[in-house]
């Protein structure tokens, strides 16, 4: 769980980081609630994580010249949230289903976050979107240079956690082996 929050932490970091650096929308933001409900004790899987995306939200908003609260973000919050409880599924499912759950995570996040744009939001040249399918489409093939940086962001965040996991448990795990290997010497 430690290793959870400190993760979760990080990746609200790298998000003000990255954002400072214009690093093309590569934030682990979907991460941060997939870990969440994945490993944080289930007190504090769903707001933890979506704590720190709303007070990194206030911070870049303010940094931006943006209005701290937009309303139409609540579709972000509830993609953010539906992810989380994601990872509470996937806790006690096979590895392959929590891969699984972690390749979907972006693409999720990017199908509900652009149908707000979509409902909400203006194109490149500030028209509002045709509220047809052909316009959800035009809003979706707008965001797509979006979701690279996304699927970056979230794929390199899990795959550090992932290491940073096993790598944790293989040490505390050879930790009292060797101590009794060495003590019985």
């Amino acid at each position: 769980m430690i290793l959870a929050i400190l993760m979760v932490l990080g990746a609200g970091l790298f998000r003000l980081a990255g954002n400072e650096f214009h690093w093309w929308n590569i934030a682990p933001v979907a991460a941060m609630a997939l870990l969440g409900g994945m490993y944080m004790g289930r007190r504090y899987a769903l707001w933890v994580p979506l704590a720190v995306l709303v007070a990194t939200d206030l911070v870049l908003n303010a940094r931006m010249g943006y209005p701290l609260i937009y309303w139409p973000r609540v579709f972000d919050y509830t993609a953010f949230l539906l992810i989380g409880l994601l990872g509470l599924w996937t806790r006690e499912r096979k590895v392959g289903t929590k891969v699984s759950a972690a390749i979907a995570t972006p693409f999720l996040f990017f199908f509900i976050s652009n149908f707000a744009v979509w409902l909400f939001g203006t194109d490149i040249t500030s028209a509002p979107y045709a509220k047809t399918l052909p316009g959800l489409m035009d809003c979706y093939a707008a965001g797509l240079p979006f979701l690279r940086g996304t699927v970056i962001g979230d794929w390199s965040f899990m795959s550090l956690f992932a290491v940073s996991a096993v790598l944790l448990y293989r040490t505390s795990s050879e930790r009292p082996h060797r101590l009794m290997s060495e003590a019985q010497a």
